[in-house]
């Protein structure tokens, strides 16, 4: 035997003895590569490390490299056994993912397909399942990034976790348990780079992580080189070799793209830097970045944008427009390539050609294409399987309609104006909105199969039944069928039509002055052509009456107003100013100037607005502006609110809801909050005078527990959802109400301290399609308050409304208990027994309060009356912070 034959013999022995579990598997793999290509049995001796390098997989880069080479030697000569294609299959997803890791995957759906066929084909119940969850979790956040699904990057952390549980940890595998860490400050660390946010808080958290692997681990040694070069290049640092890892790897062209690419943006400093060196030096990555892509590159219209990026930003810092027609060119390309809204860069590419547009004064105007990147933001919204990431994908949607609005409005075009501001408004809330309608929808464009899935998906009232995933599939559909309603705010028909419909007289939109620029109030009546009128005055976060508003508000929100005398004088004494202001700075002039020359005026009531109020104007109580003389607004003018014309639209679209003396009156449940004595005596009050027939749940005016229930989340959910006649159409929520926008919540504090959040109303009412409900009132404090940002307007009331009610009242503060249990009476009054529309029983019962003659009906309950004589009814605080939404 020669000495080559021999020493085959002896690698193959070491292989043989690793997989049987009693060698080391690194030094076998080692030799395994070592073996000549055509050496006997050379895949098959692959074919058996592969299962113990799969069953102990290490989550380390080395391992998954090492175990991606055996895989290839065991394919290149397949051993002809029944273990081989599960080995295949699971070598392969393991493949997969480090290849997307490496960024040498061009389409991660394509990877991701892949695997799910893979673990198709292995069947339930495979060994190696956890393999097949892990690649899946892997390529998902990979497809996550590309799309911009922010669902999917927001539940990274906790999939990663589940991906620690099936690696090991906390059962023996530290290492796993370290990686994992790792891997998610990571995740944080990409997913602020999609975003466009600061990335210094990621890094760190990224830094920390890696610092606790141990000292010799490969992955925390290329992890800490990573962030010094990061760091080096955010600091004009030494020039970096992007043809090797930091590691020393070769890396892809793909992948020193992408390096390129991130190192530009670091220098770029998301639009701050003005050292033109640095801004020259991200050129220049930017171009090889754009280079190395190649045109096939799926990331080519990122590339192509932020060379244009650079260029732009070149011309801010030397105040020329040299660069910018290269840039044109560019971003021309990119939006070819991007090809519509459900590419995750529309709206980015759509915003940059529209500054560039402006810069050079094209023929083609800059906010028509502004108009055109909007819609991307409303799909990339529209695809969001939760409400925080809905948020964050429509964070700069909002900015961009308020500066695309005021494009328009130099061109003298009050209608494009507020299309722009309605295109970035609630995007949110009407995805929540459309949620029960895209069934139809895809119905109406012939693909019946995906509408049983999604109308499934819905009525099981389980988010994550309807995943991103199947969200983006039906939106393409709808797009590529022409349903831009989808996507596209109404025209000033469809709102001409809504405010007839709904007996409203104007909708005016309140746009607040910025950086020297004038406020607008921008008009589009039921009868005649839109209008606008410039508002100097109108700059809330200029003005000390406004600060000194939002200054005793906050305060006030720490606890109930009755229980707080010193807040509750400082936050009443900060109305008068805010009410005086709110005249002059806005109603003032709609009311004066404007609602004289309505082409139609109404007859047998006042004239009725509709405000859409940009964002902190959404904390102003309107219908109490103060003119000099002394009279409020709604002395003179009815006042609604409305999130966007999206949602005026949707709310006239639904047909009506008969009244009748049956619902669900809610009062003071048994919380763990201080009690509302006062709410009880209102909603039993209630209760009794207008709705003999509705169930009352909750205490009653002494204190004990009514006998039809205590107010649980489950008897108000079993109400919400159920088709019984008999259930009656209208809720009277009187009990505490949170609004947190450090948060993100909203709800509805009932029985035992349990809570009714905002975000489960709208997956609820899915499940019972055919309930109408006409009513709720939630008279609660902060119930009308956003959680998610103030153009978002994502509240408990508003997120009733998108659930399909007809009409909701809600509150701008912390309500005081007495005085309110008085306004609420006299609502219900005007409304059963007056027999008016929901939005004028509110403005006759907030009439009411005001009148010294005011008349008190015989059926007021004598604890109603000694609230009355122990409030001053005609205080702000006690009428004005209910709004009116709906119909």
């Amino acid at each position: 035997m020669t000495d080559r034959e021999q020493e085959r013999l002896r690698g193959y022995a070491v292989i043989a003895l690793a997989a049987s579990g009693s060698g080391d598997l690194d030094d076998a793999a080692g030799v395994l590569e070592t073996l000549p290509d055509d050496s006997p049995g050379r895949g098959t001796l692959a074919a058996a490390l592969l299962w113990p390098m799969l069953r102990d997989l290490r989550m380390d880069l080395p391992a998954l490299r090492r175990l991606e080479r055996v895989l290839a030697i065991a394919e290149a000569d397949p051993p002809d056994v029944p273990k081989w294609p599960g080995l295949r299959a699971a070598g392969r997803a393991i493949s997969l993912m480090l290849a997307s890791l490496e960024s040498r995957v061009d389409d991660p759906h394509a990877a991701l397909a892949e695997v799910e066929k893979l673990a198709t084909e292995a069947g339930p119940g495979s060994p190696a399942a956890p393999i097949f969850e892990a690649a899946r979790q892997g390529l998902g956040f990979m497809a996550a990034l590309h799309d911009g699904d922010e669902s999917a990057i927001r539940r990274m952390p906790e999939q990663l976790g589940r991906l620690r549980a099936g690696a090991g940890a906390g059962a023996g595998n530290p290492q796993a348990d370290l990686l994992t860490e790792l891997l998610t400050a990571t995740s944080e660390l990409m997913a602020a780079n999609q975003r466009g946010e600061e990335l210094s808080g990621p890094m760190r958290r990224m830094r920390e992580a890696a610092q606790r692997m141990p000292e010799d681990d490969p992955v925390r040694i290329s992890a800490l080189e990573q962030l010094d070069m990061l760091d080096s290049l955010a600091n004009g640092g030494q020039p970096v070799d992007f043809g090797t890892s930091p590691s020393g790897a070769a890396q892809s062209p793909a992948d020193q793209a992408l390096q390129r690419a991130y190192s530009a943006m670091l220098l770029l400093d998301r639009g701050a830097e003005t050292d033109l060196g640095k801004i020259e030096a991200a050129i220049g990555h930017l171009r090889a970045a754009l280079e190395l892509a190649g045109p096939d590159d799926l990331r080519r219209p990122f590339h192509l944008a932020g060379l244009a990026l650079g260029l732009f930003r070149r011309t801010e810092v030397t105040n020329s427009t040299a660069g910018l027609d290269e840039a044109l060119i560019l971003l021309a390309e990119a939006r070819e390539l991007a090809g519509g809204p459900d590419h995750p860069q529309w709206a980015w590419i759509n915003d940059m050609l529209a500054g560039v547009q402006q810069r050079l004064g094209a023929v083609t105007p800059a906010h028509r294409t502004s108009m055109e990147g909007m819609r991307g933001h409303a799909f990339q919204v529209m695809v969001q399987s939760d409400l925080p990431a809905a948020t964050v994908a429509a964070a700069d949607a909002a900015r961009e309609g308020l500066n695309t609005a005021r494009r328009f409005l130099q061109d003298g075009d009050p209608a494009g104006a507020m299309a722009a501001l309605d295109a970035g408004r609630g995007l949110a809330l009407f995805a929540a909105t459309e949620l029960g309608r895209v069934g139809a929808r895809l119905r109406a464009a012939g693909r019946d199969d995906l509408a049983g899935r999604w109308d499934d998906a819905v009525a099981s009232g389980q988010p994550d039944r309807l995943p991103t995933a199947l969200r983006r599939e039906a939106m393409r559909v709808l797009g590529d069928h022409g349903t831009l309603g989808l996507l596209d705010p109404p025209g000033l028909p469809e709102i001409r039509d809504a405010l007839r419909a709904l007996d409203a007289d104007v909708l005016v939109y309140l746009m607040p002055g910025e950086r020297g620029l004038p406020g607008h109030a921008l008009l589009a009546p039921a009868d005649g052509p839109p209008g606008y009128l410039t508002l100097p005055n109108l700059h809330p976060d200029q003005d000390l009456e406004v600060g000194h508003y939002l200054s005793a508000a906050a305060r006030r929100d720490m606890g109930p107003a009755d229980e707080a005398p010193g807040q509750d004088e400082a936050f009443t004494g900060s109305l008068d100013g805010l009410c005086r202001w709110a005249w002059r700075a806005a109603l003032g002039p709609v009311v004066d100037q404007y609602l004289p020359r309505l082409r139609t005026r109404p007859t047998g009531r006042p004239p009725r607005i509709v405000l859409v109020p940009i964002g902190r104007l959404a904390l102003i109580p309107w219908q109490a502006a103060r003119r000099p003389d002394g009279r409020y607004a709604i002395e003179s003018v009815a006042v609604s609110q409305v999130v966007s014309a999206r949602l005026l639209c949707h709310a006239a679209a639904q047909p009506p809801v008969p009244l009748a003396p049956t619902g669900l009156i809610v009062g003071d449940p048994r919380t763990g909050e201080p009690s509302l004595p006062a709410a009880r005596a209102e909603a039993w009050a209630i209760r009794r005078a207008f709705y003999r027939g509705a169930r009352y749940v909750g205490r009653r005016p002494d204190g004990t527990v009514s006998p039809t229930g205590p107010g649980t989340v489950a008897e108000v959910e079993n109400w919400l959802t159920s088709t019984s006649p008999g259930a009656g159409a209208v809720l009277h929520l009187a009990c505490h109400g949170f609004a947190s926008t450090g948060r993100a919540a909203a709800f509805l504090l009932l029985a035992d301290g349990a809570r009714l959040h905002a975000e489960t109303l709208g997956p609820l009412l899915a499940r019972a399609p055919g309930r109408a409900i006409a009513l709720v009132v939630l008279a609660g404090c902060r119930t009308g308050r956003a959680i998610s940002g103030y153009d978002e307007a994502y509240s408990l009331g508003t997120a009733f409304l998108a659930a399909g009610v007809r009409s909701v009242l809600s509150t701008l503060w912390n309500i005081p208990d007495a005085a309110t249990s008085v306004l609420m009476f006299m609502f219900h009054h005007f409304l059963m027994a007056g027999r008016r529309p929901v939005w004028d029983a509110l403005h006759q019962a907030q009439l009411w309060m005001l009148d010294p003659a005011r008349r008190i009906p015989d059926r007021m309950p004598r604890e109603l009356r000694d609230e009355l004589a122990a409030t001053d009814p005609a205080e702000v605080a006690a009428w004005a912070g209910f709004v009116h939404w709906g119909r």
